[in-house]
């Protein structure tokens, strides 16, 4: 019953991405705490160590992209919100979002006739990074305005977890 809520939560959380690039606090709130409730209510206190890992795992994980500006601080949220819900099968559903974005970001770059310059660009990124020995921030023009080099990961996600129901769906 919560797998429809948190689709609900995503498709509106989409909806707030594609009109501003941003996913309200607000609703991420509700999100977690609509997870931490389900959970308790499932499977008690065990259910509350399962969230509290699945909210914490994401925002661990994927801080590093966030602080060189590769993934936007609302994504990992929504992450956290689906780890909430399911726990520490997040894992897999951020793998398959992760797969999908970089599928839709390809896709986004051939119709902007972008991708050659973008990879030349990711390379002489990695390069600098190694010849400093730094990882410094990733400068896609999101910053400036330019939006033609970012997708809207959070539909990824919101694939993503859709590929992580229907995965259950089969192997049930």
């Amino acid at each position: 019953m919560f797998q429809y809520f948190l689709i609900g939560f995503l498709v509106l959380a989409g909806c707030f991405d594609l009109r501003s690039y941003k996913i309200p606090n607000g609703l991420i709130v509700i999100g977690m705490v609509i997870g931490l409730t389900a959970s308790l209510y499932s499977k008690g206190w065990q259910g509350i160590l399962e969230s509290v890992f699945g909210i914490g795992f994401p925002i661990v994980l994927l801080f590093v992209l966030h602080q060189i500006r590769v993934l936007g601080a609302g994504d990992i949220k929504l992450f956290s919100v689906i780890g909430g819900m399911i726990g520490p099968s997040v894992w897999i559903v951020m793998l398959n979002s992760f797969l999908v974005g970089g599928v839709l970001a390809t896709v986004h770059m051939m119709c902007h006739h972008s991708l050659v310059n973008r990879l030349k660009w990711f390379w002489n990124y990695l390069l600098t990074c190694w010849r400093t020995r730094q990882i410094i921030p990733y400068n896609s023009g999101f910053d400036q305005g330019n939006t033609k080099n970012t997708i809207h990961f959070s539909i990824a996600v919101l694939i993503g977890y859709l590929i992580w129901l229907l995965e259950r769906q089969v192997t049930v």
